[in-house]
């Protein structure tokens, strides 16, 4: 989450407990660890946690309610079922290693899951900086959120545009078929990301494979 440059909350010193429909939940404990969230649902997400105050949480979204957050998920104190903090050398997925979480469309997110598509192109921002080698990347299908696909880092591409990115990778791994990579153009990101973002951050390929 981008925070205004202007405003800040500070964070209470004190541990906070919320009270939720499933109890007390002490959600500033759970800042800046490796936890597992249930949210009401019942659906699990993993990853490092942020916690935000009820005061932050007014400015930014007009709801004053404390909430943890999971890279671009968001979770309001009332809709989480639980959280577990994640032991790295008791889970055998993460090996060590950081979870992302990150959406897609259908199209890539099958084409990722059946193996035609290797490599993801996203911006090089301040979440896809935090991605390493070895790093388990969680995808989620933007039209079923329990649509969840797992996979591996395996490289990094870093470059300072699309059009350089697009003259060096082999698009067929990019998500281009037969059918369309004769019209392939890095102009085709300028609908997902502004030129101005592009310029600011460089784009990433992130090779991968499916677990």
């Amino acid at each position: 989450m981008e925070k205004d440059n202007h405003v800040q909350f500070d964070k209470p010193s004190g541990i906070h407990p919320a009270i939720t429909r499933y109890g007390y939940l002490p959600l500033q404990k759970w800042n800046g660890k490796l936890v597992r969230i249930i949210d009401d649902s019942g659906n699990a997400f993993d990853g490092e946690c942020e916690y935000n105050t009820a005061e932050y949480m007014m400015h930014e979204y007009g709801c004053k309610m404390g909430a943890l957050q999971i890279d671009d998920w968001l979770f309001y104190a009332d809709r989480i079922r639980s959280v577990q903090a994640i032991l790295p050398e008791n889970a055998s997925l993460w090996l060590g290693h950081r979870q992302h979480n990150m959406k897609l469309f259908p199209e890539p997110f099958r084409m990722i899951e059946n193996g035609s598509k290797t490599i993801e192109l996203r911006l090089y921002d301040e979440k896809r900086r935090k991605v390493q080698v070895g790093d388990i990347i969680r995808f989620t299908n933007t039209e079923d959120e329990e649509d969840v696909l797992r996979v591996v880092v395996e490289k990094l591409y870093v470059f300072n545009s699309f059009e350089e990115l697009y003259r060096t990778l082999p698009l067929n791994a990019c998500g281009y078929t037969a059918q369309t990579i004769s019209t392939a153009s890095p102009h085709d990101m300028d609908d997902i990301y502004t030129l101005e973002e592009q310029q600011k951050w460089g784009v990433i390929g992130i090779q991968i494979s499916v677990l």
